[in-house]
């Protein structure tokens, strides 16, 4: 019985998803057959939105981008008034970059529900542009360090802002005269993921899996799908330099020293990072 490979490869790291899916024939070994109910679609979508947006900002954006949370003082601009001034903000703000010889890059969301309407921002940092000019372009609130930060730019960090990104259109995307139709707006210029699907022909995939040379293992997880088939998820991220092209985890990493099988029995091989 064969399953689907899944290679995302990003600046720094790659990861890799293997499953079994009805499609292929796959064994459920979890969950009975259940018809599927409309919250449990929804949660399957923002499942799938929430990936999607983590591999176009782990695959565009860096460490030390800026995030801003752009609010309004009194009185609050109405829905397609604060949409009219976040979109003009963003076109000012490219012709600022450009103007400096540098792009812009972007992705924003829109939230209001039970709050003061304000936006999320995620975009590159400039060399040239400072943060009094950005200020500048945003004559409607204050960016001070609560809404203006700078991006971790780890794998991780992408991950959570990507949730958060979503968790904010959840509640609102499907609303008549919602603020976004979608569940975040993006520039144009943004790179595509690199995404790889394969089939594989065997019945089981390799529990202990090892990198390509260069890269340790940081994170693996194995379980079910909500459709009750099994899964294995592994993300590898680079190092400097390896010895003989060993895989190793990141707690090795920590120690600056790998355990391998040696002709003789165990030996410990110390890592250049």
């Amino acid at each position: 019985m064969p399953y689907m490979k899944e290679t995302f490869v990003y600046p720094g790291g790659y990861e890799e998803r293997k499953y079994h899916t009805w499609r292929l024939g796959g064994k459920k070994t979890r969950r009975p057959n259940e018809r599927k109910t409309d919250a449990a679609v929804q949660r399957g979508n923002s499942r799938r939105a929430k990936e999607q947006l983590y591999r176009l900002i782990v695959t565009n954006f860096r460490r030390d981008d800026y995030r801003l949370d752009l609010t309004y003082g009194d009185p609050p601009p109405d829905r397609e008034e604060a949409k009219r001034r976040v979109r003009n903000f963003l076109r000012n703000l490219h012709n600022l970059y450009r103007k400096n010889g540098e792009e812009l890059k972007y992705i924003y969301v829109t939230e209001y529900k039970g709050h003061r309407i304000h936006h999320h921002v995620l975009l590159n940092a400039s060399k040239k542009v400072s943060r009094k000019e950005i200020q500048a372009l945003w004559r409607y609130g204050i960016l001070n360090y609560r809404s203006f930060r700078y991006f971790d730019g780890a794998a991780e960090d992408c991950r959570r802002v990507a949730e958060y990104f979503v968790k904010e259109t959840d509640e609102t995307i499907r609303e008549e005269g919602a603020v976004q139709r979608k569940r975040w707006s993006q520039s144009r210029n943004l790179k595509r993921p690199r995404v790889k699907k394969e089939k594989i022909y065997s019945r089981h995939w390799r529990e202990n899996p090892r990198g390509r040379k260069g890269f340790y293992i940081a994170e693996e997880e194995s379980g079910w799908t909500q459709d009750g088939y099994p899964y294995q998820y592994i993300r590898f991220k680079q190092m400097k330099g390896m010895v003989k092209g060993v895989s190793v985890r990141e707690d090795d990493v920590l120690r600056g020293v790998r355990d391998v099988q040696g002709k003789k029995g165990m030996v410990q091989v110390r890592l250049q990072l």
